[in-house]
């Protein structure tokens, strides 16, 4: 079996994939779309030691023209002929161009998906274009629960979709248990990791923090990252006299984000919108408990009573009363929900998720695109 997989661009995470799958003995060849993206700061090395690759174009992905993306998907597939391909979307030129090729030459084609139905507002236009794609996927491999059920809604039969899980860098982030040191000088930290951007709702976790540490003098608070709300959430920080209590640390490269996790006692993910929310994962590793949005696609696989507690992210009350809850827990529990936390994340290792998208990608073996087949495809049981 020879795979293609059309990626938008190298990402830290989708390399330690694809150098897993390599390893386990994958032919494939990624088709990135472009070298980069405007909205990523880091850069990964490549390599063809690691495993084959092409990339269309040099630069931005924001900036690669659709029509030039489309042509040379297709010129692509031309030249490595697969037996089966994979694309991470629907709603790019060049996974329609993938998509028709797959047509054409009866070969199956995987979704790679990690949309959840409360992600935006749903507009039937764009729904049925969903179930027109997936109706010619012979089957579709997401990150968890909620972005199975919504292709599911979509019309892809539950048995067609399997939980690959997302993969976490667990080399970086792992960490012993003795390294870790909960209520360092007797405060109670909490840490946000990410982009300080709209969906992200950091104002209300600035808002709940603020409203929690007015009766509990010990709670800190680290935003790291940078975005273009950034001088809006300084400014509320310091309308609400909490600069002696919440940090901002700018931006913090990959190398840099165990030490700072490492830190803190409990991870905040608030967002109004987050297909998946890796970050999460990462935190987990370093062994600690998580608060995580409702709305956040991994809430419903990492989150349990020994992770951790969700919320809904307009409540702000209820995220505050959460967070006013944490110094009363002691050192004892919060190390048993880190270690739980740790062992959960660790099962997001790119070997297993490399495993997963083998077993099922092996089920497709000798099939023809579903495209028009009278007969369906099996993709998984």
């Amino acid at each position: 079996m020879k795979a293609a997989i059309v990626h938008n661009i190298p990402i830290h995470y989708k390399h330690l994939l694809f150098d897993a799958l390599r390893k386990q003995g994958l032919d494939f060849e990624v088709l990135f779309i472009a070298s980069g993206s405007s909205i990523r700061h880091e850069r990964i090395a490549l390599s063809e030691d690691a495993y084959r690759y092409r990339i269309g174009f040099e630069g931005p992905y924001e900036e690669a023209p659709p029509g030039r993306s489309a042509r040379w998907v297709w010129s692509a597939l031309e030249d490595i002929r697969p037996s089966v391909i994979v694309v991470g979307s629907y709603n790019a030129a060049e996974c329609w161009s993938a998509w028709f090729w797959a047509f054409v030459h009866r070969v199956p084609i995987v979704m790679w998906y990690t949309g959840n139905e409360f992600d935006y507002p749903r507009h039937w236009p764009k729904e049925l274009l969903k179930r027109i794609f997936l109706a010619g996927c012979a089957g579709a491999q997401v990150y968890g629960l909620s972005n199975k059920a919504y292709i599911v809604k979509l019309g892809l039969p539950s048995q067609d979709v399997i939980i690959k899980r997302a993969v976490v860098d667990i080399a970086k982030f792992e960490t012993g248990s003795m390294q870790k040191r909960y209520r360092r000088d007797g405060l109670t930290r909490l840490i946000y990791v990410g982009r300080l951007s709209p969906e992200k709702n950091v104002s209300t976790l600035i808002g709940a923090f603020a409203q929690a540490a007015r009766s509990e003098s010990q709670l800190r608070l680290t935003i790291a990252g940078i975005g273009p709300c950034e001088a809006a959430l300084r400014a509320e920080v310091a309308a609400l006299g909490m600069e002696d209590l919440v940090n901002f640390t700018g931006y913090i490269g990959q190398k840099d984000l165990p030490a700072l996790y490492r830190q803190s006692d409990f991870f905040v993910l608030p967002s109004v919108r987050e297909p998946w929310g890796l970050v999460s994962l990462e935190a987990m590793l370093c062994r600690l408990p998580v608060l995580i949005s409702t709305q956040c696609g991994c809430a419903a696989d990492v989150v349990t009573p020994r992770t951790g507690w969700s919320f809904s992210p307009w409540n702000q009350s209820e995220l505050s009363t959460l967070i006013q809850a944490l110094p009363a827990l002691g050192a004892a529990q919060i190390e048993r929900m880190g270690e739980a936390a740790h062992d959960l994340a660790c099962d997001y290792s790119p070997d297993n998720c490399a495993f997963a998208i083998l077993e099922s990608l092996g089920r497709l073996k000798g099939r023809s695109s579903r495209i028009g087949s009278n007969s369906r495809v099996e993709f998984a049981r």
